[in-house]
């Protein structure tokens, strides 16, 4: 007998590997956990302060001097690039009467004099003068004595500046996992992408409705329909996948999915649902192609001459691509990092929404929204973009680079005055939510420990 063919399949790639998922319970997300003050003192104490959390992009710090601020909660953070090779952080209070030493925002410094008292201090946090210093304190000379300003731990990944309040908790590449570590690195972000975008919106609710608003794609047959003819939304066509605390899932674009049926795209104008729709054919004239009328494939065959075209249009604008699979280069890889990073990365773009609490209400929330693009060989470094804060529904979502985003924000005010209602007691979430169901798992376990 002849010996048989090799028939095996090609090994799945590391990036696309399906993770084990965690156990979970079924119960509902009770409502009070976004609208209680208590609740929210607890998270500051006992989740937001143990956490890594992203600060700022590392480009924001370029040059010795170079500094910015993050704030969270009641707290801000001072970070500052004090050498060549060192960026630390610092809470952003002077040691003298407690004023704040910068204003929100961003700039440059040789040094940091709080403009209350004229306290200076050095890039490091070390006071280095203060007003008759030497003969009025009689506690000590300030300066003689040491004072600085207490650090905060700060690391960096991929271009990316995060903090942590806590000396004990583990270090960043641990707290992200090798896994999320490994398939964003793949990306090159810290080499190639810039950030173009920069917005801060105040939205009327908990920020946890901001977490959980991204963290699933069973919405998008109500408020995303113009995304049907174009990506597959259902449950076997987007894999959830779960990294310790974090989680992702992958929503495939290209094509049309199983809810793209003859009756919906008779509904929606089309011929049946194998005509070419408007969104199939927008990402086709994005790699330079253009559909002939009278096309006579089938519409799913599109997704091998996207991805090929994709690569083509790559190598004629000199990006680098090399470390991506096929599959990175249409779909969006939707990544959360517990506890409020949401990141919607695509080959040549990424967008990053942070969800920020209120300092004092907890039903209300600052949402940052950033888009960081990816910058061509010889193309030089686009502009550092403004930092812009508006109020929702102030006319700004009318700017947002996707219908799609002011789509999820005009949800968040009415999603919080549901929770208000008697008649709603918690969040009733299907199968394919559990993402969020695993970020309340993962909230209660630091939220039960003193």
């Amino acid at each position: 007998m002849a010996a048989s063919a090799d028939v095996s399949s090609p090994p799945i790639p590391a990036i696309l590997r399906k993770t084990a998922e965690p156990l979970m319970d079924f119960g509902l997300i009770p409502k009070e956990r976004y609208l209680s003050a208590e609740f929210m003192d607890l998270e500051w104490q006992r989740m937001w302060r143990r956490v890594w959390l992203y600060a700022g992009p590392l480009s924001d710090l370029p040059e010795v001097g170079d500094y910015f601020t993050f704030e969270i909660g009641p707290e801000s953070v001072l970070l500052v690039r004090s050498a060549a090779d060192k960026v630390q952080a610092m809470y952003n209070v002077c040691q003298h009467r407690g004023r704040r030493i910068r204003p929100d925002g961003c700039g440059h410094a040789r040094s940091f004099t709080c403009p209350y008292h004229r306290w200076r201090y050095d890039l490091k946090g070390r006071l280095i003068a203060a007003p008759d210093a030497g003969f009025d304190f009689p506690q000590g000379d300030p300066v003689a004595c040491g004072i600085r300003v207490p650090q905060v731990r700060c690391e960096t990944f991929e271009g990316l500046v995060f903090v942590n309040f806590d000396n004990e908790a583990p270090s960043l590449a641990d707290y992200l996992t090798r896994e999320v570590a490994e398939h964003l690195h793949s990306y090159r972000w810290g080499s190639d992408f810039r950030i173009n975008l920069d917005w801060t919106v105040a939205w009327p609710c908990n920020w946890k409705i901001g977490v959980d608003s991204f963290n699933e794609l069973y919405h998008l047959q109500g408020i995303h329909p113009e995304l049907m003819d174009m990506s597959d939304d259902t449950p076997a066509g987007c894999p959830v996948d779960f990294f310790g605390q974090h989680s992702r899932f992958i929503y495939r674009v290209g094509v049309p999915g199983p809810r793209w049926d003859d009756a919906m795209a008779r509904s929606r104008g089309y011929r049946d649902s194998n005509q070419i729709t408007r969104g199939v054919r927008m990402m086709l004239k994005a790699y330079g192609l253009e559909p002939q009328p009278d096309w006579e494939g089938h519409v799913k065959e599109l997704r091998p001459v996207l991805i090929r075209a994709a690569r083509e249009r790559a190598a004629q604008q000199g990006a680098d691509i090399s470390g991506l699979v096929d599959d990175q280069l249409l779909d969006d890889f939707h990544y959360f990092l517990f506890p409020n990073i949401t990141l919607n990365i695509s080959a040549h773009h990424f967008w990053l929404f942070r969800h920020r609490p209120h300092p004092r209400d907890p039903q209300r929330m600052l949402w940052d929204f950033q888009q960081f693009v990816r910058v061509r060989p010889g193309q030089g470094t686009p502009p550092r973009p403004p930092h812009q804060d508006y109020v929702l529904g102030d006319g700004h979502e009318s700017r947002f680079p996707h219908i799609a985003l002011a789509q999820d924000e005009a949800q968040a005010e009415e999603l919080q005055r549901g929770m208000r209602s008697a008649g709603f007691k918690g969040l009733y979430l299907a199968h394919q939510e559990r993402r969020i169901r695993w970020f309340h798992r993962v909230l209660d376990d630091y939220v039960s420990r003193p």
